[in-house]
């Protein structure tokens, strides 16, 4: 009877053990995750902003370019 309780006892603590050690893993590699991904959206928000504004300050000078071109053609000062 005693060998059982202490085997038991052993048994249980030590799926205690590897439970606790996986929760620990898992939570690790969630909160890896997560940084990974806060990282990756600031990178990806950060680039579509340069790009965005290249865009903006491409399309103003196309309008002006374009602006200036049917001006010329239609013979009208700048």
């Amino acid at each position: 009877m005693n060998d059982w309780t202490w085997n038991t006892y052993y048994v249980e603590t030590k799926r205690r053990e590897d439970e606790i050690a996986q929760a620990t893993q898992d939570r690790y590699i969630r909160s890896v995750e997560q940084a990974c991904e806060t990282r990756f959206t600031k990178l990806s928000i950060r680039m579509l902003d340069v790009v965005g504004s290249k865009l903006v300050e491409w399309g103003s000078q196309l309008q002006c370019r374009c602006a200036e071109l049917t001006m010329t053609s239609s013979k009208r000062a700048i």
